[in-house]
C-alpha cells in the first residue's frame, strides 16, 4: 500500500495564490521598463523609415537628374496626394515626389510613409512627434537637385520626440534626429549621445 505522502502531487491553493501574487508583482515592476523600451523601438522605427525615404529622394534626384522633394504633410501619403500643398513642419506623414521642370511643376509620386504605421494603436494616433527645422525656422520640405545637393542654405533637421516622456538625458526616451546637410549628406543621430568619438552623436 502506498504511503499517504507519496500520493500528494501538484500545488495547494495557497501555493498557487502565492505564485500568482509573485508573478503579478514582477509584471508590475517590469511594466515601466517595457513601456520605455516599446517607445524607444517605435522612435527608432519611424526615424529609420524617414531616413530611408530621404535617401530615396536623393538617390532618385541623382538617378533622374531631376529635382526630387521630400515633404512633411497632413495629407495621406499616397500617390493621389503627390501634388499636395498641405505642408506642415510637425506633420506625421511624408511624401517623396519628383518635380518636372515645367513653369507649373508636375509631380510624380515616388514614396510615402506615415508615423501612424508604427503607432501600435487602434485609433491610428501616434505618440511620436515630428518637428522639422532649418536655421531655427520651421521648414516642412527639402528639395534635392540632380547633383544630390539641397535647395536650402542651411542643414535640415528633423527631430523625432515622444509624448510618452522627456528625452534623454533628463528623461528615459531616446529621442532621435535625421539631419540633411546643404551638400545632401544624410544621417541619423542621437542628440543625447555626446561622448567623444561616439558615432551616434549629432
Amino acid at each position: 500500500m502506498l504511503k499517504a505522502s507519496s500520493l500528494r502531487k501538484g500545488f495547494t491553493l495557497i501555493e498557487l495564490m502565492i505564485g500568482i501574487a509573485i508573478m503579478a508583482l514582477l509584471l508590475a515592476l517590469a511594466a515601466p521598463a517595457f513601456s520605455t523600451y516599446s517607445e524607444n523601438a517605435k522612435l527608432r522605427g519611424i526615424s529609420g523609415s524617414f531616413l530611408a525615404s530621404a535617401q530615396t529622394a536623393r538617390t532618385e534626384a541623382i538617378r533622374t537628374n531631376q529635382s526630387v522633394q521630400i515633404l512633411l504633410t497632413t495629407d495621406n501619403p499616397v500617390a493621389a496626394n503627390a501634388a499636395t500643398t498641405n505642408l506642415s513642419a510637425s506633420a506625421g506623414s511624408w511624401i517623396v515626389r519628383a518635380l518636372s521642370n515645367d513653369p507649373t511643376p508636375v509631380y510624380r509620386f515616388v514614396d510615402g510613409k506615415s508615423a501612424m504605421e508604427a503607432s501600435g494603436r487602434a485609433d491610428g494616433t501616434s505618440s511620436v512627434q515630428v518637428n522639422a527645422v532649418s536655421n531655427g525656422v520651421a521648414t516642412p520640405a527639402i528639395t534635392f537637385n540632380g547633383a544630390g545637393s539641397t535647395s536650402l542654405g542651411a542643414a535640415w533637421t528633423v527631430n523625432f520626440t515622444s509624448t510618452k516622456g522627456a528625452c534623454a538625458p533628463s528623461g528615459t526616451v531616446r529621442c532621435l534626429r535625421v539631419q540633411v546637410t546643404v551638400s545632401g549628406q544624410i544621417k541619423a543621430c542621437d542628440p543625447a549621445a555626446t561622448g567623444a568619438g561616439d558615432t551616434r552623436a549629432c
